[in-house]
């Protein structure tokens, strides 16, 4: 019996930046719509870290620093888990449970594709 791979899931459609984008403009995007994380991708389009609201918060507001001054390589979060496309399901589930992670970066042919979801991953488990 052929494995499932994470082709087969549903993915979110990623929020990304690029790492020299202003922390402004990051803040900006992150307001426009209801995911609490972006991602952010080198000049290939490739993860390289995330940035959430409270990384926003803790590294520049409430530290002082001026976001008009940093980028977003400055303040992301780094390294992040990442699954290629072709990963089969079980074991992309266990390393996201193992490192206590609700999602990770997705990419195909070294490009960000999308956005897996621990859920998503065990929903479709079930349907093995």
């Amino acid at each position: 019996m052929e494995m499932k791979k994470i082709r087969n899931c549903v993915l979110i459609e990623p929020l990304t930046c690029k790492e020299n984008d202003s922390i402004v403009y990051v803040a900006q995007k992150l307001r426009e719509v209801i995911l609490k994380h972006i991602f952010v991708v080198n000049e290939n389009d490739y993860p390289v870290g995330i940035i959430s609201m409270t990384d926003i918060n803790n590294r520049v507001v409430a530290e002082g620093k001026d976001p008009n001054k940093l980028k977003a390589k400055d303040i992301m979060s780094t390294p992040i888990d990442i699954a290629d496309i072709e990963d089969d399901l079980e074991s992309s589930c266990e390393k996201m449970l193992e490192n206590n992670h609700v999602m990770k970066a997705v990419v195909e042919n070294g490009k960000m594709k999308g956005i897996i979801t621990i859920h998503q991953l065990m929903k479709n488990l079930e349907r093995k």
